[in-house]
């Protein structure tokens, strides 16, 4: 008889297990509550003019803690998701590079959740909170950038994943647009600026979480009926 490994084989065909399907449906909901507190701030904080502010000076003022707790929930949201992933499309190459992208964003915007960004209108130069939290949105927005475009490739090696392919490669890319975009609007043209950062993440991020979380969901009830 023929003596078989009983090493176990990678899975190519992106089965999702149901421990990722979980982690996804977290996701789905974290990206539900970073929506619907950025939007209530919108009302809580009425003194901020949308155009000219960006979602992070929500996180000073009143209830500033629910605006942190928000940044530190959607920050476990994409941490999550990244997680899921991997398993999702675990032997498929590049699934561990899409898992460190995810766990650097949710990183980021975990410090952004925690450390706030300087109230607007200062005179003072930035403190050392703020450029810890400038640094976090940096993490946040790259670790997005680069999971879209690792995504893109590895996602068509699977066959239940090959269709997000193309859509992460476009996420990836918009994030990227949106970001120069406001970045460089508010040092050259200012007003509304934040309406491209809104447009960035209370729009795209949140919808993509919510994509990625509700396919996991999916996938994962898929395979275990």
């Amino acid at each position: 008889m023929t003596e078989t490994s009983a090493t176990p084989q990678p899975r190519l065909t992106g089965r999702t297990p149901l421990s990722a399907g979980a982690l996804g449906f977290a996701a789905m909901m974290a990206a539900g509550f970073w929506v619907l507190v950025s939007l209530a701030f919108h009302w809580i904080r009425s003194d901020l003019d949308p155009c000219c502010s960006s979602v992070s000076n929500y996180a000073r003022g009143d209830y500033e803690w629910l605006m942190q707790a928000a940044f530190v929930v959607f920050g476990f949201g994409w941490m999550a998701a990244g997680i899921a992933v991997a398993r999702a499309l675990h032997g498929v190459r590049g699934a561990a590079l899409m898992r460190g992208a995810l766990l650097v964003a949710g990183l980021g915007l975990l410090l952004s959740g925690m450390f706030r960004t300087d109230d607007l209108g200062g005179t003072d130069g930035p403190s050392a909170e703020h450029v810890v939290h400038t640094v976090g949105s940096l993490l946040a927005f790259g670790g997005l950038i680069v999971y879209g475009l690792v995504a893109a490739s590895a996602m068509r090696r699977s066959p239940d994943w090959k269709s997000l392919a193309v859509p992460h490669l476009m996420l990836g890319l918009a994030t990227l647009a949106l970001v120069l975009t406001f970045s460089i609007w508010v040092e050259t043209i200012g007003d509304g600026f934040g309406w491209w950062q809104r447009a960035l993440t209370m729009v795209l991020m949140p919808a993509w979480l919510a994509l990625l979380g509700w396919r996991l969901e999916r996938t994962a009830r898929t395979y275990s009926a």
